[in-house]
């Protein structure tokens, strides 16, 4: 019994080892989740017009704003490789905030990433 369960627990450790997400992968979640928040908050600011300067100018706001998000993200967000997890940061000022876990493959957010997200949405 003590054989099945050492053997069991190797290959649970050896699977996480094995997809541990790397940074790259914790970047382009974070990436995906601001830009999709960005698209849903102006779709919600900018009601449908058949103006084409208007559209133009939405189509140039979502294209800007998705540069800058890759940009911030890209100079801000590290992680941090622990063998059978990674942690996701923030860097800020000379200041390190993990914000997330990667874990078999998944990456995982705190609420504080949602919490700020909502509140940015609210006001």
């Amino acid at each position: 019994m003590k054989k099945v369960s050492l053997i069991i627990a190797v290959i649970v450790l050896m699977l996480a080892v094995f997809t541990n997400p790397k940074q790259d992968q914790h970047k382009e979640v974070l990436k995906t989740k601001f830009n999709t928040f960005m698209q849903k908050s102006m779709q919600e600011n900018i009601k449908e017009t058949d103006n084409e300067w208007e559209q133009a100018g939405q189509s140039l706001g979502l294209m800007l704003g998705g540069a800058l998000i890759n940009t911030m993200v890209d100079n801000m967000i590290s992680s941090t490789n622990c063998i059978i997890f990674s942690i996701t940061k923030m860097n800020y000022e000379g200041d390190s905030k993990p914000i997330g876990i990667g874990i078999f493959g998944n990456i995982f957010f705190f609420n504080d990433i949602d919490k700020l997200l909502s509140e940015s949405m609210n006001s």
